[in-house]
């Protein structure tokens, strides 16, 4: 870098090698202007190397900041985005951890539903189990009765053959052959209703294993689950460490980022400082502001008028559904009371059948006891009658004849009315069989019920949960919209009014700039007419010298011109005075330049530099000079702040626009959060009107299968108490 004194130093030396070079013959004064030009191009070229590399310095240091924030900026987008990743990854997590949940509790709805079914199996193979004795202890009576029938025959065979004819005996045989073929043929009846009881024992057994195989299966499925969910919860802690991590990294950057702010608040501080340069546009940046709130508030009249029509239209949409809705439960419960009704008249059709029935079972039973009486009587009478054969007579037999026939006519009798009973029997136990398959079969719709009913209960849980945890979120995007609303608001204001102040700033250092360059061309102006002025002083200063040295007798003093003009050319360097005020200075310097001019005109030139005044015009001349060439370096070290100011300004107004366009994407995001709330509270709507049915159904199923419960009951109590 050159000084302003190795400039002076290098024009001296210019000076005096161009006086050297002049001839002793004076020269037109238009031969000597062209130095003075080659000498103010080579000052202007370094002026201009000394400004490039301060402008090039600071674009690289503002450049090398942007850079960083661009950096910054990046890794906080990076963190961010993986953030987001990882809340993604932990939500579906979370949601496969609630169906795994889910699903163990199913299995353990489904482990209780087949325990209770193995243990109402065992239930029922410990009663078949006592039937099938009973029938076997029946059926081993039965047999006994007939063996000792069949020796009661033997033994009247024997009397008969003894004592009565061979026809007698014949009709005998018949009667007691086909009384033994009933008795065979209730035999073959137990023994099929037994090896019916066996094969419902064996499916009872083989249904018993299946049970057992399928809780094998379940339990192995929740050891599996329970593996998974030992997985899954490992996984989560080592996500949960690796958000740690990611906190600290995010808790780093929050640091960089406050002490980036801390920068920008000290920028923020310097553009303070330039606004107070500018309060004087303040008036118009008010009437703007009035503009803007204006516009804002019709935006929030036009955004009120929207959500009104919109929350119109929801209330239509759920006033409709609410009518369908009364619509279909006004329907569903005609159904039910139609339905209610039928099963009225059924229980009454039941409970008159069941009367009836029981009423002819208990004439049934009296003349059954009415028969064995009498066949008793008979037997005794029999008996006594055998004992008293001996003695007797033939119209004794006569009369055992027909006592025998009458027991042969009441037997047959009384064998038809048993094969009725044992029918009626045999059709009860086919509808008590069928009675406890349908209790089964509703028992296995009640037990998936529940199971539906469960699971509805354990989505209707998580949907509440769900809409808990989104209306809260509803809630925060609500005021963080609001925030996001009034910070663009605000933050737009700001924009609109540091565009506004950009722009006259921009206009205004457009305009100082133009009069600068125009001081600066008049100031090259002017600083060339005055090399030109002195360059005439100089020559004049000359010619007196020539005169002095052909004039030896001249004044002494004008020999030391030279010199004199030398030492203040060299001695006016010092640029300590050049920080002086331009309008107060451009007076004297046209005073002084008016008066060079008319001293320098004629005669008046010579006549000024004979009295002694050349010395001081010429100091004069070079200080003003100085002071010239310190304006201009100082106009442009303005030039360059203002433009540094400018950069710095264009920056600050990118990020308010980048900022600006992230709070309008946010803002149009929360349309679609509506939307995804309202599609969750018509689930929410649909899933319950689905849970209050099947809640419906599940009662109205319980209460029919109380009723079928109890309606079995008394008919199986009514059967065993008709059986013993």
């Amino acid at each position: 870098m050159e000084t302003p004194k190795d400039k002076s130093l290098e024009d001296s030396e210019m000076e005096e090698s161009g006086r050297s070079a002049t001839p002793v013959n004076c020269e037109p004064a238009e031969e000597l202007a062209h130095p003075e030009n080659a000498s103010d191009g080579l000052s202007s070229a370094m002026h201009v190397k000394e400004t490039v590399p301060s402008q090039l310095a600071s674009e690289e240091k503002s450049e090398v900041s942007n850079y960083q924030l661009l950096e910054l900026q990046k890794t906080i987008d990076e963190l961010t985005n993986r953030l987001e990743k990882r809340e993604i990854q932990l939500l579906a997590v979370s949601k496969d951890k609630a169906r795994l949940e889910e699903e163990h509790d199913n299995l353990k709805d489904e482990m209780i539903s087949l325990k209770e079914e193995s243990s109402g199996v065992q239930t029922l193979k410990e009663e078949f189990t006592q039937r099938i004795a009973d029938a076997e202890k029946k059926a081993q009576l039965a047999c006994k009765e007939r063996d000792a029938m069949k020796k009661d025959l033997k033994a009247l065979k024997e009397e008969l053959s003894m004592r009565l004819n061979s026809n007698e005996t014949a009709e005998i045989m018949r009667e007691k052959d086909e009384q033994i073929k009933g008795l065979l043929e209730e035999g073959e009846k137990l023994s099929k209703q037994q090896l019916h009881s066996s094969n419902i024992i064996k499916k009872l057994r083989t249904k018993e294993k299946e049970n057992e195989n399928l809780t094998i299966k379940q339990n192995k499925r929740i050891k599996e689950l329970e593996e998974e969910l030992r997985h899954l919860q490992e996984v989560l802690d080592g996500k949960e460490e690796v958000e740690k991590q990611h906190r600290e990294n995010i808790k780093k950057l929050n640091s960089m980022v406050e002490k980036q702010e801390r920068e920008l608040s000290r920028l923020q501080t310097d553009i303070e400082e330039f606004q107070e340069r500018s309060r004087s546009l303040q008036a118009a940046l008010d009437s703007s502001y009035k503009e803007l709130a204006e516009l804002h508030r019709a935006n929030a009249t036009r955004d009120s008028e929207a959500q009104e029509a919109a929350l119109s239209r929801e209330i239509q949409a759920k006033e409709q559904l609410s009518l369908a809705l009364e619509k279909a439960q006004e329907e569903s419960r005609t159904q039910q009371e139609a339905l209610a009704l039928q099963v009225a008249d059924l229980r009454l059709a039941l409970q008159r059948a069941e009367q009836q029935q029981a009423r002819k079972e208990d004439y049934l039973r009296e003349e059954i006891s009415e028969l064995q009486q009498r066949l008793q009587a008979a037997e005794t009478r029999n008996q006594e009658l055998s004992q008293s054969v001996t003695s007797a007579t033939r119209p004794l037999l006569r009369q055992i004849e027909n006592l025998q026939a009458t027991l042969g006519a009441q037997t047959s009798s009384w064998e038809k009315l048993e094969k009725n009973i044992s029918d009626r029997l045999a059709d009860a136990q086919a509808q008590l069989a069928v009675a406890v398959e349908k209790e089964r079969s509703a028992a296995e719709e009640l037990l998936s019920f529940k199971a539906q009913l469960a699971s509805v209960e354990s989505q209707n849980s998580l949907l509440r949960q769900e809409k808990g945890r989104l209306q809260v979120l509803l809630d925060s995007e609500k005021s963080k919209r609001e925030k996001l609303e009034d910070d663009s608001s605000r933050e737009h204001a700001e924009l609109q009014n540091l565009k506004g102040e950009y722009a006259r700033a921009l206009e205004e250092y457009k305009k100082e700039k133009v009069l600068l360059n125009n001081q600066l061309e008049m100031e090259k102006m002017k600083v060339e007419q005055e090399k030109k002025k002195y360059f005439l002083v100089q020559e004049a200063l000359k010619e007196k010298e020539r005169k002095a040295y052909s004039h030896p007798v001249a004044d002494p003093s004008a020999s030391g011109t030279p010199s004199l003009s030398r030492s203040s050319s060299i001695s006016g360097v010092d640029l300590a005075g050049l920080q002086n005020s331009f309008y107060s200075q451009d007076d004297s310097f046209d005073h002084s330049f008016g008066t060079l001019t008319m001293s320098a005109s004629g005669s008046n030139l010579y006549e000024a530099v004979r009295m002694g005044a050349g010395s001081s015009i010429i100091e004069n001349l070079q200080s003003q000079l100085k002071l010239r060439e310190g304006e201009i370096m100082q106009l442009q070290l303005e030039i360059s702040n203002l433009e540094k100011t400018r950069a710095v300004m264009s920056e600050e107004l990118v990020k308010l626009t980048n900022q600006n366009d992230e709070l309008e994407e946010k803002v149009k995001e929360i349309p679609k959060l509506r939307l995804q709330l309202r599609d969750l509270d018509q689930r929410y709507n649909t899933i319950l009107q689905m849970y209050g049915e099947k809640a419906e159904e599940a009662e109205e199923l319980r209460l029919d299968l109380e009723d079928v419960k109890n309606m079995y009951k008394t008919q199986i109590d009514e059967l065993l108490k008709t059986k013993k």
